[in-house]
């Protein structure tokens, strides 16, 4: 197993030396579609990335903002008033809150008015 990890290791370095030395590449390019691959997207999507650096484009940022802000996690406790706080950093001196992972958050949007509907609301008025 070590091995294998140790093989990859050096050969994911020469592609890197490689791309910078003979092809110009970009090395923030790996980065970016390292960031995708880790926060929801597969192999398949991750040597695609790697074969659209090699062919000297960009690759896609698409998606990359949504799924880090999914990985974000809220919490939520009440104090002694019975005030709700919400905060991205643990509280300190609470022993109960609750973990909210913001990707497991279900919003609902609401259809909006047509102009007819709002000259009818706004004349009710």
């Amino acid at each position: 197993m070590l091995k294998k990890f140790i093989i990859i290791l050096v050969l994911f370095s020469l592609v890197l030396v490689g791309l910078q030395l003979f092809g110009g590449r970009d090395f923030t390019q790996i980065t970016i579609a390292w960031d995708k691959y880790q926060h929801g997207g597969d192999i398949g999507s991750l040597t695609s990335d790697v074969g659209v650096i090699f062919s000297g484009e960009k690759v896609s940022e698409a998606g990359l903002a949504t799924a880090k802000l999914a990985d974000r996690l809220i919490y939520r406790w009440t104090d002694e008033q019975g005030i709700v706080h919400n905060s991205e950093r643990k509280p300190a001196g609470v022993t109960e809150y609750e973990v909210i992972r913001m990707g497991d958050l279900k919003i609902e949007t609401q259809e909006a008015l047509s102009k007819e509907e709002i000259e009818r609301q706004l004349g009710k008025q």
